[in-house]
């Protein structure tokens, strides 16, 4: 297999990695700062063992670390880019919603 299918491959990893909501809501609420498993699922809204199965596929692909501090493990996001890549998705998609709003909006004049 050469480079370039390689990269293509490790991409369709990547983005699958990403494809789900609750996976997204996480690296959303891990921009700032780590934060423990069970303070992720109270803000994403979701079970401890939920959230848990999500980190878990974070971090076997490598999106995510985890550091014990005592009693607790905190998560945290492994490169800052990641969240980059997902704002710039979050900006399409607003985008996209503005002009169909816009097109809406001029049918209906």
């Amino acid at each position: 297999m050469n480079h370039e299918l390689v990269i293509f491959e490790m991409q369709a990893q990547l983005c699958q990695s990403l494809s789900h909501a609750i996976r997204l809501r996480i690296i959303h609420t891990l921009k700032e700062d780590p934060k423990s498993v069970n303070e992720l699922a109270k803000i994403v809204g979701n079970s401890q063992p939920t959230v848990s199965r999500h980190l878990s596929l974070l971090r076997s692909t490598g999106l995510l670390t985890a550091h014990r501090k005592g009693a607790e493990v905190f998560y945290e996001i492994t490169n800052p880019q990641l969240v980059e890549i997902c704002e710039m998705m979050r900006g399409i998609l607003a985008t996209r919603e503005m002009k169909q709003l816009d097109l809406l909006h001029s049918m209906q004049s």
